[in-house]
C-alpha cells in the first residue's frame, strides 16, 4: 500500500464522517484510518457503521491527545496496512486528491524529506492575504514556521505580541516568491504527509503534548534525525476554523490553557529553557490570559 490517511476523531463524528465521504474515493489515498480518541458521545457506533472497504477504525482506550491519537493511527497504517506514506489530516481540513498525490510524489523524489505539506489558506481573507508570506496570511494561518529560540517563540504565542513582531517571527515574503517548493523547519499540523518509516524512527509526536504545538516538536525531531520538512507552494488546502477543536474545547480560555501546557513542555524539553525563563513564561501567559478574557475568540 502506498498512501493512507489518518484522521483522529474526538466527539465529532459529524465532521469526521463528512471527511470520510469526501476522500475515501480519492485515487491517491489507498486507505483511511480513523482513530477514535476515546470519545464520550456516540462516535464509535456511528463510525463502526461506516467501516467497509478501505476504511479502518481504531478505537483508543484513552484520550492521550492529538499526538497520541495520530501516533496510534500511523503505527496501524505502517504495521497492519504497510503504508509507505501517511497523510495526517484534521477532520476539518479540506484538501484535494491532487494535493495528496503531489505530496506523495514529492516524498518519493526527495529521500531526505520526511514531512511535506501544502499551503494552508483562509478563504475568509482577501485574495492578497492568501499569498504565502504576506502579513495578513501570517496572522490568519502561517504557511510554515521557523524553529525559534525560546524568547522569539514566546512572542509568537501572544495575540498582541505576534502582531507587533510578525516580520521578526516568520519567514519573509521573499522566501516563498517564485518557488514551487521550499524547505522549512515545520508546517501547520492540520494537514501534512509523512514518510511512515522516518516518522516512526524519529519517535512520532510527543505524547506529553496533549494539544497544540505538535508541529514544532515534529520539526525538532526531524532536524535531530537529519530529515527535512517541505512546503509545496503549488498545492493548497482549507482548514475550516478548527471546527473539531472548538466542539471539544468550546472556551477560548480553555484552549489557551492547553496551548500554555504544550508551550511549557516544549520550552523545557526541546529548547532547554532555564527555570528563570519558565517563570517569565508563566508571567507572560498571565498577561495573555487577560487578553483572551478581554477579546475572546477575536484574537
Amino acid at each position: 500500500m502506498k498512501n493512507a490517511c489518518v484522521i483522529v476523531n474526538y466527539n465529532d463524528a459529524d465532521t469526521t464522517l463528512s471527511q470520510i465521504r469526501r476522500i475515501r474515493t480519492f485515487r491517491n489515498i489507498d486507505a483511511v484510518v480513523v482513530v477514535d480518541n476515546c470519545s464520550t458521545d456516540d462516535s464509535v457506533p456511528r463510525l463502526k457503521d461506516a467501516v467497509s472497504g478501505n476504511l479502518f477504525l481504531v478505537v483508543s482506550e484513552r484520550n492521550g491527545g492529538y499526538g497520541a491519537g495520530n501516533n496510534l493511527g500511523v503505527r496501524y497504517a505502517s504495521e497492519i496496512l504497510r503504508a509507505e506514506h501517511v497523510l495526517i489530516a484534521n477532520p476539518d481540513a479540506v484538501f484535494t486528491d491532487r494535493a495528496a498525490g503531489a505530496l506523495s510524489r514529492f516524498l518519493d523524489r526527495h529521500p531526505r524529506v520526511a514531512v511535506a505539506a501544502p499551503v494552508q489558506v483562509n478563504p475568509a481573507l482577501s485574495a492578497r492575504a492568501n499569498i504565502p508570506g504576506t502579513r495578513e496570511n501570517v496572522l490568519a494561518a502561517p504557511p510554515a514556521m521557523p524553529l525559534r529560540p525560546w524568547l522569539y517563540d514566546l512572542l509568537e504565542s501572544g495575540p498582541v505580541s505576534r502582531r507587533i513582531f510578525t516580520r521578526l517571527l516568520h519567514y519573509p515574503c521573499s522566501f516563498y516568491e517564485g518557488r514551487r517548493a521550499v524547505r522549512v523547519d515545520c508546517v501547520p499540523g492540520s494537514l501534512l504527509m509523512v514518510d511512515t518509516g522516518k516518522f516512526l524512527e524519529a519517535g512520532g509526536y510527543d505524547e506529553k503534548v496533549f494539544l497544540y504545538g505538535e508541529e514544532y516538536v515534529l520539526g525538532q525531531e526531524m532536524r535531530l534525525c537529519g530529515y527535512e520538512t517541505a512546503l509545496l507552494l503549488t498545492e493548497t488546502y482549507e482548514h475550516r476554523h478548527a471546527v473539531s477543536i472548538r466542539k471539544s474545547v468550546e472556551s477560548s480560555l480553555a484552549r489557551q490553557k492547553l496551548r500554555e501546557r504544550a508551550a511549557l513542555q516544549y520550552y523545557a524539553h526541546w529548547l532547554g529553557a532555564s527555570d528563570a525563563a519558565l517563570f517569565f513564561t508563566r508571567l507572560f501567559f498571565s498577561a495573555v490570559n487577560f487578553e483572551v478574557r478581554l477579546f475572546g475568540g477575536r484574537l
